[in-house]
């Protein structure tokens, strides 16, 4: 019954359209735009980006795509009654185009394939390109693009049926594309009372966290001791760090840096029988914890994102906006919801910034929130069943359409624009196959086909913070205990399902119950794995050979905020920002410029989910320590440089001072008397104090040890 109320419905308002006389075809041209289905609603598969760089297409914006992988894009159109319907296709020309882009129209004698030249100019009516009159059924029909065996760029910008009488009209109408008529196709008349009133915009409901009938039971710093050890026998060999190296560590690992040397020494000349313990506290108190966290999760994210076409994915905002939450102590549950929920534009509303920078993009969608938030890594599903564990493709794309309604409006050129909107109708089809997807997750949350881009999300995000997922508190244990004890529960560490390296599962369990049981308090899981013993202890001797199960943890690279951080705390390294670069023709669009922080995290930089063992050094990261204007001038010991170094060397002529100074403030440790008696050696040698300092601190900034974690 509804279906035939739409189509009678749909008749009519083409019978009204066919009437208007070309006289009044300006007043017309926005009726024919509602004939055309935009690339924002086409279905797609693969990788299509967003564009507005080659002016003169339909609405806001086109989509293009290339390469060996296979591409799709289907249009869903409505012939209102059967009969002949004239194709046409909107899409931007050029060179790079491909001259036979594929297109599969379901027409009522079956599948017809044909193919279109995009390098040429579009010469059919409205500045379209006229596929042909093809014999339709009645109801939907699709048109599907692809990029197999196209041979360039494939464009899909809009595409439109319309009937042989509106043909003839539409032949004398205004164009549909370019810059006028885009704006006049999508930006309705003010105070015009026959256009509809828009409709209010459908946002989440509050986060509500589901408490479990049986709360789980919460661990104390002893307790995760005795499970410990419990595993692996060999920690009762190990010695509790020094202070020192405790201080360091800690500080390093909460607040992503080296402690000053006022903290160290403040720490290690303190009394107090819990001092520890007090110390971690602090640490967490700090805004600093929410800075060098936010960071690690924005990273977790931005390693995977493609950048969109001559668009700068600027992360910021979506830090800032992190570390604001973590130091507010937003539960991780509710964080959560609130990203992959998230609607409007990025500057605005950060938390966007995980589906917008995504660009909307279904199949990447699915495969990064699992990734991400639940460890379970399901992107090998998305071309055929997984070859190694139970997971059909299907399972993959029944995911993907929990997104099917989800959209990222691209601006060019300012990621703070980049806006995450609903789309009002269309749904997911797996590559291949007509049939529309249900959005389910592993079979245990799904919505009904046509439900909204918020309905679909909403009830993902319940299921994915739900407290009887298993994965979602072990996903964060699991990255948290990595980066803390030197190996995760399971590695690599975002997979913990069937294919990952496994160790030591009771714990990892009981630890994740205790963060479900503080209510999914991220601190309250660095508070518990910090204050035990095993975290304390010097991981080397015969807990060496712990191997897989704990192995040393002295050998973990700092992250690139992390060394930045340190080389501030270290030799006081300003933060440098160039102005940026004018746009030229030959440069349109100039990347934006790069900090000196920039520069650290692009040398020292490495994705956070991958294994500590596929961290490397590098050339790059020597010869920027070795070269770097901002650093070198940070050694000047001068005593008009005004540098760190030069204020030491002015404080003090006691040698043995100076350079015990100096290894506090870069190693966060005094130095070994051999250390010493060779720094003391070098000084005399050179016969020039600044100079022979200079030296010195140039060393131990170059060292393995500053930049590695202990």
């Amino acid at each position: 019954m509804l279906r035939s109320l739409i189509l009678s419905g749909y008749r009519l308002f083409l019978g009204t359209l066919l009437v208007v006389t070309t006289t009044t075809l300006h007043a017309q041209t926005p009726d024919f735009a509602r004939l055309i289905v935009d690339d924002e609603q086409a279905d797609l598969t693969g990788t299509w980006k967003p564009s507005t760089s080659v002016s003169g297409y339909f609405g806001s914006g086109y989509r293009h795509a290339s390469g060996p992988e296979l591409h799709t894009a289907t249009f869903t159109l409505l012939a209102p009654s059967a009969g002949e319907y004239h194709l046409l296709i909107a899409f931007t020309p050029g060179t790079n185009r491909a001259a036979n882009v594929p297109v599969v129209i379901d027409t009522a004698d079956g599948e017809r394939t044909i193919r279109i030249d995009q390098q040429k100019t579009p010469a059919g009516p409205l500045g379209l390109y006229d596929a042909g009159k093809f014999n339709l059924a009645e109801g939907e029909t699709s048109v599907v693009f692809s990029t197999e065996d196209a041979k360039g760029v494939v464009i899909i910008d809009g595409v439109g049926l319309l009937s042989v009488a509106q043909f003839a009209a539409a032949q004398q109408a205004r164009p549909l594309v370019g810059a006028a008529a885009t704006k006049l196709a999508v930006t309705p008349k003010k105070n015009d009372p026959s256009q509809p009133p828009a409709a209010p915009i459908e946002t989440a409901p509050p986060f509500v966290r589901v408490k479990l009938e049986v709360p789980p039971a919460a661990l104390t710093p002893g307790q995760l001791d005795d499970l410990l050890a419990a595993e692996i026998p060999e920690l009762a060999t190990a010695s509790t760090t020094s202070d020192e190296l405790f201080v360091r560590r800690v500080s390093l690992d909460l607040i992503g840096r080296n402690p000053t040397r006022g903290e160290m020494q403040a720490f290690v000349q303190s009394t107090s029988p819990n001092k520890r313990a007090e110390l971690i506290d602090q640490l967490l108190a700090s805004p600093e914890f929410g800075t060098n966290w936010g960071h690690y999760f924005s990273d977790v994210v931005s390693y995977r994102v493609p950048s969109p076409e001559l668009t700068f994915l600027n992360y910021q905002p979506f830090r800032d906006w992190l570390s604001e939450c973590l130091n507010r102590n937003m539960p991780w549950d509710e964080l959560t919801y609130r990203v992959l929920t998230a609607q409007g534009k990025v500057g605005e509303h950060p938390e966007a910034t995980f589906v917008g920078f995504h660009q909307g993009e279904k199949s990447r969608l699915a495969a990064e929130t699992t990734r991400v938030f639940m460890a379970t890594q399901i992107q090998c599903a998305e071309c055929h069943d997984h070859k190694f564990i139970d997971l059909s493709q299907e399972t993959f794309h029944h995911f993907a359409a929990f997104f099917a309604r989800s959209q990222a409006k691209i601006a060019q050129n300012n990621s703070s624009l980049i806006e995450v909107v609903a789309k009002t109708s269309g749904e997911y089809t797996m590559p291949g196959k007509k049939e529309q997807m249900e959005p389910m997750a592993f079979e245990m949350a799904k919505v009904e086909i046509g439900a909204s881009d918020i309905t679909r999300r909403v009830e993902l995000a319940r299921w994915v913070v739900s407290p009887e997922n298993p994965f979602f508190a072990k996903a964060l244990v699991n990255r948290v205990w990595a980066r803390l004890m030197g190996r995760g529960f399971c590695e690599p560490v975002d997979e913990i399902g069937e294919l990952a390296d496994r160790v030591m599962p009771r714990v990892h369990s009981q630890v994740a119950e205790h963060f479900i049981a503080h209510d999914f308090d991220v601190k309250s899981v660095f508070r518990l794995i910090a204050n035990t013993q095993t975290y304390q202890r010097e991981l080397n001797g015969d807990v060496k050979d712990a191997g897989r199960k704990l192995p040393k943890i002295i050998t973990t690279r700092l992250r690139g905020d992390e060394v930045f951080q340190s080389l501030v705390a270290a030799i006081e390294l300003p933060n440098v920002t160039p102005p940026p670069t004018k746009a030229t023709a030959a440069v349109r669009f100039p990347p934006p410029p790069q900090s000196t922080r920039d520069l650290v995290d692009e040398a020292f930089g490495y994705d956070p989910s991958i294994s500590m063992r596929d961290v490397s050094r590098t050339m790059v990261q020597a010869m920027f320590m070795m070269n770097n204007e901002q650093i070198q001038r940070q050694i000047d010991a001068r005593p008009e440089s005004g540098t760190h170094l030069a204020k030491i060397l002015s404080s003090t002529q006691d040698d043995r001072e100076a350079i015990g100074l100096l290894f506090q403030d870069v190693l966060v440790r005094r130095p070994t008397p051999s250390e010493e008696e060779i720094a003391l050696q070098h000084i005399a040698s050179v016969k020039n104090r600044p100079s022979a300092y200079e030296d010195l601190l140039w060393g131990l900034l170059n060292s393995a040890e500053f930049t590695t974690r202990r």
